[in-house]
């Protein structure tokens, strides 16, 4: 019996950490989107971020680290679930980056 009740838990733990993945990948998304904007700052991708944490639901300690450099904004997004059926570390990790944009004058192009 014990394992049947495991053969079941299992994939209901799986979907939980599956959207803890995925919301932790959107909002690694939704900060370089953010900040890669030419007049954006690593607070813009910050407040990118939180806005989708806040509405995700499945994470907790939840650390969002924005890098801009003057080509390249980088993201990295951790987390731990936020309801497990199994104990342990069940933890999620995304990672975003994009160049930053910038305007060219026409005969640049």
């Amino acid at each position: 019996m014990p394992v049947l009740i495991l053969l079941v838990m299992l994939p209901v733990q799986v979907g939980l950490w599956w959207h803890a993945k995925q919301a932790a990948e959107v909002a690694a998304e939704e900060a370089v989107d953010a900040a890669k904007i030419a007049t954006a700052t690593t607070a813009d991708g910050e407040a990118g971020a939180a806005a989708i944490l806040s509405q995700a639901g499945n994470l907790r300690n939840v650390t969002v680290t924005v890098s801009r450099t003057a080509e390249t904004v980088t993201v990295d997004v951790q987390g731990e679930l936020g309801f497990s059926v199994f104990p342990g570390g069940w933890s999620v990790h995304a990672h975003a980056e994009a160049p930053v944009e910038r305007f060219i004058p026409e005969p640049e192009r």
